[in-house]
């Protein structure tokens, strides 16, 4: 009896038996160019004009990405991200969800399903929105505004953030995804995992856009977490910030990279690529590990690195006048250790007074005393 197998083995085989090309061809890509070493073939973004090609389609992975878009772009509420063939085709196809785009795509591959199920992830729980939706970037301006001074709507959009309900669920019935009677509107970050950009994103990291803390529901009759950010979905070795991870993952843009900030937490990379020029933006970029100052450092993240000149912010700016917490230098220095002789150039935060809880990077670039 063959081994049963996982539903990630299944989309590779639907992958490997389709003609990526010709079936996002079918959907109105233009392609510019052959193949890369990567899969990557370079073509003109869907959705918005596009007068020099600054998408791409892997061959191997049937993934798309925009790395040169207009947030939103299209009224793609993924937009600009990296998008599976089923996301995509669901999106911009013929599809009316992704759960159909896979299904008819399987039986053009000639792949059976099976019953394999996707695990349980962040799909069943938020619900997300367009930023072409009215209101939605001013939303998210207000709590740019009135909740964390120092980020912009833009550094959300380049970081690949969207606004979203949260919680929802998933009806067993219909399968419709419904949103829960105290629901409220987030701003959620994609974290990428062990593939990058060649997967969706295993988790997101959300906040209430009122600043209140949120409620992680872990079923019925089970206790609720309160925090005033939440992980949906595992985080462990994973990374965020979508415009650093694009330049960071493709050969060709990877070439214009100068410098690789990987700061202490998410709202520092914000912050951080919020005050970065844009002329030097495609030089300077910046991410972040989603599973805190502390969290463990794997081959996978390190590997975005490699030859790089590396500044590792660990909740300091280098000003020995400014306050560091125990976590982010430990944090710091775990990123400097694994990085030598990875790295070409290794640069810390200066050493700041180390106190029990510290200005962050945000604080800092807002003038928060």
């Amino acid at each position: 009896m063959p081994p049963k197998r996982s539903y990630f083995q299944i989309d590779a085989e639907i992958i490997a038996n389709l003609d990526i090309i010709a079936e996002y061809s079918a959907m109105g890509i233009r392609f510019a160019g052959n193949p890369r070493p990567s899969g990557n073939v370079a073509c003109y973004a869907v959705g918005r004009d596009d007068r020099h090609p600054s998408a791409w389609v892997n061959v191997a992975t049937g993934r798309y990405g925009d790395s040169g878009g207009s947030p939103g772009g299209g009224g793609s509420p993924f937009a600009p991200s990296s998008l599976s063939l089923w996301d995509f085709a669901a999106t911009f196809g013929p599809y009316p969800d992704w759960q159909t785009a896979r299904r008819e795509l399987a039986n053009k591959a000639g792949v059976k399903l099976g019953r394999s199920k996707p695990p349980e992830n962040w799909r069943d729980r938020l619900e997300f929105q367009s930023w072409d939706e009215p209101g939605n970037v001013t939303l998210a301006n207000r709590w740019c505004i009135s909740k964390k001074r120092g980020i912009t709507v833009e550094a959300i959009q380049a970081a690949g953030g969207l606004l979203a309900y949260y919680p929802c669920f998933r009806d067993e019935n219909t399968g419709e995804l419904k949103r829960r009677p105290r629901h409220v509107q987030v701003v959620a970050l994609p974290c990428y995992g062990q593939s990058l950009l060649d997967a969706d994103p295993v988790a997101w990291v959300i906040w209430d856009v009122s600043g209140a803390h949120l409620e992680l529901f872990r079923g019925k009759n089970v206790p609720k977490d309160r925090a005033k950010m939440l992980s949906i979905g595992p985080t462990h070795g994973t990374m965020m910030g979508l415009h650093g991870l694009q330049r960071l993952t493709d050969d060709e843009l990877r070439k214009n990279v100068k410098l690789a900030w990987k700061t202490a937490g998410p709202t520092d990379m914000l912050a951080m690529w919020s005050v970065i020029p844009d002329e030097l933006k495609d030089a300077h970029i910046v991410v972040t590990n989603a599973s805190g100052e502390m969290g463990q450092v794997t081959p996978d993240q390190i590997k975005l690195f490699v030859g790089l000149d590396a500044y590792i912010d660990g909740d300091t700016t280098g000003e020995e006048s400014l306050d560091k917490d125990h976590a982010g230098k430990a944090g710091a220095l775990q990123w400097c250790h694994k990085l030598h002789g990875i790295a070409a150039n290794v640069f810390l935060s200066g050493p700041g007074k180390v106190m029990e809880h510290g200005k962050d990077t945000r604080d800092f670039l807002s003038g928060v005393r």
